[in-house]
C-alpha cells in the first residue's frame, strides 16, 4: 500500500531490479510496477486469492512486505501456513501481529530510506530452475487469463474496456476507480505503471467514490485529463456532484459500466445462494442525465464503437460521462477457485 507513494515506489523498484526476484503489488500498491520490471511481475493480489500472485506467495519461503496494511487484504487469507514461510516487515510503524501475519524481521523507518540502504547493500539473487519455471508458468497464467474471451456480444467485456483504457491514456494519467464488480477487474488487470496514478477505496469500501475523486485530482490539476470508472450503481450514489464537476470546469472522463445491477453483490448472492435478490434496478439513461447538467454524455452502443468512443470523450474539454453496456458474462468466475486448485495440484501444494 505504502510502496506505491512516489518516493517509497522508485527505492522499491531499485531494490527489484538489484535483486531480480518476482514480485506482486496490492491493489493500492499499483504503481511500484514499471515497464522495465514486467519481466519479474506476477499480478496483483486481494479479496479471493485466487491470482497467479497468490499461488507465487503459497509457494514462498520468504516474504518482503514493503508498506503492507492488512486492511487491504487479510493476512488470514493470504498465508494460510504461516510456518512455511518467513516474513520481512519494512513500513513506517510495527506490523499488526497475529497468527498469519508475524514478521521474523521487522525494518521499521522511514520506508523509503530503509529500501534504498537494501538496496544498497543486496545482491542479485539466483533463482533456482524449478522456480524460475514455476514463476514462467504463474505468468503465463497471468497472460492467459487478462485475454479478452473471443464471443459474439452486443455488450463490451471489462478486459476489453481496461486495455483499450490503457493502451488510449498516458502511463501517468491519474485514474480513480469506484467500488463493485468493476474494481474487481480494474484492481487486477488495469496496468498502473506511475506511483499515484490509480486511486481505489481501501478495504474494498464506499461506492460513489470515484466522480467525487476524479473532481478533486481535475481541481488540483487542471492542466490534465483525468479518468474515473464506476458501476452504474456506484455512479448513482454520487451522480449529484456531476453538478460540482461542471461548475468548476473539471476536465474529465467518466467510465460507467452498465449492467442494470448491483453486480458485486448480485454475483456473490449467486455464489451462496444460488439466487440474486433485490439487486436490479432500471436502465437510466445516462447520456441525457450527464447533458441535464451541461456535461457531454456519449454512448458506447457496440465493442465496435468503444476505442472510438473512448478517444473521443478524452479529446472533449470539461466533464464527460460515457455509458458502457457491459458483459458480465465471467463475473462469477472472480471467485471462482477452480483453476487455482489444479495449479496446487499439479504443484501438490496443499494449501486450505
Amino acid at each position: 500500500m505504502k510502496a506505491s507513494r512516489p518516493a517509497a515506489a522508485n527505492a522499491t523498484r531499485a531494490l527489484l531490479k538489484t535483486l531480480g526476484i518476482p514480485f506482486v503489488e496490492t491493489y493500492q500498491g499499483a504503481g511500484v510496477l514499471s515497464r522495465e520490471l514486467e519481466s519479474q511481475y506476477v499480478g496483483r493480489i486481494g479479496l479471493f486469492r485466487n491470482q497467479p500472485g497468490d499461488l507465487l506467495i503459497e509457494h514462498a519461503d520468504v516474504l518482503l512486505t514493503i508498506g503492507f496494511d492488512p486492511i487491504e487484504y487479510d493476512p488470514k487469507h493470504w498465508n494460510l501456513q504461516p510456518q512455511q514461510r518467513q516474513i520481512i516487515h519494512v513500513d513506517d510503524m510495527q506490523a499488526d501481529i497475529d497468527h498469519f501475519y508475524e514478521p521474523a524481521l521487522e525494518l521499521i523507518g522511514n520506508i523509503s530510506e530503509t529500501v534504498k540502504h537494501l538496496a544498497h547493500d543486496s545482491v542479485p539473487l539466483s533463482l533456482s530452475k524449478e522456480n524460475i519455471e514455476l514463476v514462467t508458468e504463474l505468468q503465463e497464467l497471468l497472460s492467459d487469463i487478462e485475454k479478452t474471451p473471443e464471443r459474439e456480444s452486443h455488450r463490451s467485456h471489462p478486459l476489453d474496456v481496461i486495455h483499450t483504457l490503457r493502451r488510449l491514456i498516458p502511463d501517468d494519467t491519474k485514474v480513480t476507480c469506484d467500488i463493485g464488480s468493476h474494481a474487481i477487474w480494474m484492481s487486477r488487470h488495469f496496468r498502473v505503471y506511475e506511483p499515484n496514478s490509480f486511486l481505489v477505496s481501501n478495504g474494498m469500501q464506499t461506492l460513489g467514490v470515484a466522480l467525487p475523486w476524479a473532481i478533486a485530482a481535475s481541481i488540483m490539476n487542471p492542466d490534465e485529463k483525468i479518468i474515473s470508472v464506476s458501476g452504474d450503481g456506484g455512479f448513482l450514489f454520487s451522480a449529484m456532484e456531476l453538478e460540482t464537476a461542471v461548475r468548476k470546469k473539471t476536465n474529465l472522463v467518466h467510465l460507467v459500466w452498465n449492467d442494470s445491477t448491483y453486480d458485486m453483490v448480485a454475483f456473490q448472492q449467486e455464489m451462496k445462494y444460488d439466487r440474486t435478490s433485490c439487486v436490479e434496478f432500471g436502465q437510466i439513461d445516462l447520456v441525457k442525465y450527464a447533458e441535464s447538467f451541461g456535461a457531454t454524455g456519449l454512448r458506447v452502443n457496440s465493442p465496435e464503437e468503444l476505442s472510438t468512443v473512448l478517444q473521443k470523450g478524452i479529446n472533449i474539454e470539461g466533464p464527460v460521462i460515457i455509458d458502457i453496456p457491459i458483459d458480465y458474462q465471467d463475473n462469477p468466475d472472480l471467485a471462482s477457485q477452480k483453476w487455482p486448485e489444479v495449479f496446487r495440484k499439479k504443484h501438490a501444494m496443499n494449501v486450505r
